[in-house]
């Protein structure tokens, strides 16, 4: 598509048109690409668009072009062309087939780094589903960035310092809770069942509300007992919740503990700064004295409610400050640097690197181009805090972004399946501290039971084995897709039977034309021909063209970062194909049409394979 564009903007050039503004036209009838330059025209020379579009289509030289065939100045303005089937289509088919799924690659990021911190859930409970939308959208970012060239680092922040891992020492310390889980529960989801449990009995005893508070204090001082069984307790939590994630297809470079943030004393240093910078003060006097603030006075949003704690009056930093201190040290403003050890391996088999005061390795980032930060949508003031924070430590702001998302909820008919009673407006809202929630290892084993009965209905003969893998396959692709295929800042309401359902707008029907490509290039008797024929259905027109349209579509993604665009680029992939299947019959078609089918049906799974990778989405070549 990339050479089309190109040789488009020549001929405008040749033209007269020095900047051509172009855009793929959304409807069917006005070309394959469409200029809108002018309109932008009009502008200066005031005269009307039509007829400077009139002027300039005239102009053009097709004698010039190998794969524009016509142009036409259409009302009130636009400059339509059209392309010649028999040129373009065997070039993109063999380009595409040539590359692989590298074809929708690009080196536009080449020299520069992303940080991408997703998932970074707190390390005392099993992830439940709100927390997969973040691992889910953070990883496809990581994905899609890496296609378009850029050095990718991978982070997930470990909060292991705050009053919430407190709830699990005071029950293992005071309240007679066992340290290890019953048998066949998991580590991480007993710590989040005693979680709710002591949040229960904190509500009703003072005395356990302040023994809370002291454990909270003693998890700072690293010498200590309970600072021990702390890192202990949020290092097995945290091998279950990775174990999750790695199940959904997430993989990560580095696991940064808040505690570390602490003990490396990258606030010290950023606290000296800000100071300088004359953007926090010392409380002298009302409730907050002898508090540090950030002045909020200037912001436009920030201001109205007020300054930001940023040290409280007994020293103690709050994680807005350590926040910002984090921040700083992901942009390369700081001296200090941490120290790493190894974790253990990512199923692709590449190193995960922990923060450990002692530890032995260093992991340099330099201070990266850009930061992603997904983060949900309850915690906008505090991100934008940090990022109006960082400005006064002479960078720019942009390079710092929080990836917001809303919640995600389920459907009154899953919360009843899955034993969760209260129901209000047809959906649950997920509440770690109140109880309400469910694990993503539940949901999917859920969704692969499910799976597992669909699929024993279709190939009884299969084998066990065969069945299972097939079935978490689906159950992945059918959490994944659901969780990113919305708009970051609209809520979802997820439902099992939406989620599988193999004719909808899902993670199973882009496996299952996946899947109906496999079994057609499995059964030709003759490899593809690149010789395009006289005339092209209009199906097949539709299917070349969106599998054309792929590496601009990725690149827009990584530019405008919105996952969602290669989402419904892979719906519309396998949408187009299923078109295709059905009107457009390959292996029973003439010698010369079937060959060419061929090439359009490889082509196609190679863009749907590539659209499918950057989301995370397993594809199978049976179902």
């Amino acid at each position: 598509m990339r050479k089309l564009l190109d040789e488009v903007r020549m001929l405008l050039r040749d033209a007269g048109v020095e900047e051509p503004r172009l855009e793929i036209p959304r409807q069917a009838g006005f070309g394959e690409v469409s200029c809108t330059s002018a309109f932008d025209i009009a502008k200066t020379v005031r005269k009307p668009p039509q007829s400077i579009a009139e002027e300039i289509a005239s102009g053009i030289d097709l004698s010039k072009a190998r794969l524009v065939e016509r142009v036409e100045a259409v009302r009130p303005g636009y400059i339509n062309f059209w392309v010649r089937w028999v040129n373009f289509a065997p070039d993109l088919l063999n380009t595409v087939i040539g590359e692989g799924e590298r074809f929708c690659w690009s080196a536009v990021g080449r020299g520069k780094t992303v940080l991408v911190e997703h998932t970074s859930v707190n390390p005392n409970k099993a992830l439940h589903i709100g927390h997969a939308r973040n691992t889910c959208l953070g990883d496809s970012i990581a994905r899609i960035y890496r296609s378009q060239g850029y050095r990718v680092v991978v982070a997930n922040y470990i909060d292991d310092s705050g009053s919430q891992m407190a709830d699990i020492l005071l029950a293992f310390t005071r309240l007679g809770y066992s340290p290890e889980p019953p048998a066949g529960e998991r580590f991480d989801e007993y710590c989040g069942r005693i979680y709710v449990e002591v949040n229960r009995l904190i509500e009703s005893d003072q005395a356990l509300s302040q023994e809370k508070r002291r454990i909270t204090l003693e998890i700072e001082g690293r010498d200590t007992e309970t600072f021990r069984l702390n890192r202990m307790v949020a290092e097995r939590v945290l091998a279950d919740q990775l174990k999750t994630c790695w199940r959904l297809g997430a993989r990560y470079d580095i696991l940064n503990r808040e505690s570390d943030i602490l003990a490396f004393n990258l606030w010290d240093e950023v606290f000296e700064k800000l100071k300088k910078s004359g953007a926090i003060y010392v409380a002298v006097d009302g409730p907050k004295k002898g508090c540090w603030l950030i002045n909020l006075s200037q912001h436009p949003t920030l201001a109205r409610e007020g300054d930001e704690v940023l040290v409280k009056s007994d020293g103690a930093t709050t994680y807005v400050a350590r926040d910002i201190a984090y921040a700083a040290w992901k942009l390369g403003l700081l001296t200090r640097d941490f120290r790493y050890r190894v974790w253990g391996t990512n199923p692709d088999g590449t190193t995960v690197l922990i923060t450990d005061y002692a530890g032995d390795r260093e992991y340099r980032i330099g201070g990266v181009d850009h930061t992603v930060n997904v983060v949900d949508a309850r915690q906008r003031r505090p991100q934008e805090i940090v990022r109006y924070a960082i400005g006064f430590l002479g960078v720019d702001r942009s390079r710092y972004h929080h990836h917001s998302y809303e919640v995600v909820s389920l459907s009154a008919r899953d919360a009843e399946k899955l034993g969760v009673r209260q129901v209000q407006q047809g959906f649950v809202h997920m509440s770690g501290r109140g109880g309400v929630f469910i694990n993503v290892e539940q949901l999917l084993t859920h969704l692969k039971e499910k799976a597992v009965s669909e699929t024993l209905k279709r190939h009884p003969d299969w084998s066990r084995g065969k069945v299972e893998e097939t079935a978490e396959a689906i159950a992945v692709a059918a959490l994944r897709y659901n969780l990113i295929r919305s708009d970051s800042d609209k809520m979802i309401v997820f439902d099992t039977e939406e989620a599988m359902d193999m004719e909808g707008d899902t993670g199973p029907y882009i496996q299952y034309a996946y899947a109906r490509a496999s079994r057609i290039l499995e059964k030709a008797d003759t490899g593809p021909r690149y010789e395009c024929p006289a005339s092209l259905a209009d199906e097949e027109k539709a299917l070349i063209l969106k599998i054309a349209h792929t590496p601009l579509v990725v690149e827009d993604a990584a530019r405008m970062l919105l996952v969602k665009k290669v989402v419904n680029h892979a719906h519309d992939l396998a949408s187009a194909f299923n078109d295709f299947y059905e009107k457009c019959p390959v292996l029973t078609a003439e010698a010369d049409v079937k060959g060419f089918r061929l090439a359009i049906v490889e082509a196609f799974r190679t863009a749907l394979s590539s659209t499918a990778n950057l989301i995370g989405i397993p594809l199978l070549e049976e179902m």
